[in-house]
């Protein structure tokens, strides 16, 4: 009788058996590694030149734009969560750069501004980024520069649902199988029928 023959595993670089996505192509991840990159570089140039990180420097920017501005306005404003947001306003806090207070119509909310040192670094540092922007731009025409900016803008637009959802536009599920149905000797009681809503 002869030997049933081994099953070798698939060797290590054989490709996927399934769907992939083109990665070359595919705008979210690409967007989201360009955004990584920056974030990384931008928060080693500032911590090293300025002793914050870039989450620091953008919330510096922000507050920078106004004479105070609540805490709860900074998380929607730079779509950051939370908690990173009390963390590095507690890291800007503790080197001086910015001052907390409770709001005086709900204590349960804090204004934040740039105290004089921190208004000073700001006004420092600004020049210095308009700077890193005209350098990683300078390879790109205004044209470009401008239509690559409008695009970002409709992106953010249709993400943030000022347009129509983006799952209209995507492909149906195939529908799962119906539930088997009881056998007619069993309980209703048992088996009542599951509420739909």
């Amino acid at each position: 009788m002869p030997r049933p023959k081994k099953t070798r595993p698939a060797p290590a670089g054989a490709g996927p058996c399934g769907p992939v996505l083109d990665l070359d192509s595919h705008i979210a991840t690409k967007i989201a590694i360009l955004a990584n990159h920056l974030s990384r570089a931008a928060s080693r140039f500032y911590r090293q030149r300025y002793g914050i990180g870039v989450v620091e420097w953008r919330l510096m920017m922000f507050i920078g734009h106004a004479t105070e501005t609540r805490a709860n306005r900074i998380c929607s404003a730079t779509d950051l969560d939370k908690g990173a947001v009390s963390r590095s306003l507690g890291v800007l806090q503790r080197m001086g750069i910015v001052s907390t207070k409770e709001d005086g119509s709900d204590s349960r909310r804090n204004n934040v501004a740039l105290t004089a040192k921190g208004r000073a670094l700001h006004d420092r540092i600004v020049p210095v980024a308009i700077e890193r922007q005209r350098e990683l731009l300078s390879d790109l025409a205004p044209a470009e520069i401008e239509a690559f900016t409008n695009v970002i803008d409709r992106l953010q637009a249709k993400v943030s649902g000022e347009h129509a959802p983006l799952q209209k536009s995507m492909p149906k599920l195939p529908k799962l199988p119906a539930r088997a149905r009881p056998h007619q000797d069993e309980s209703p009681r048992r088996h009542a029928p599951a509420k739909r809503g």
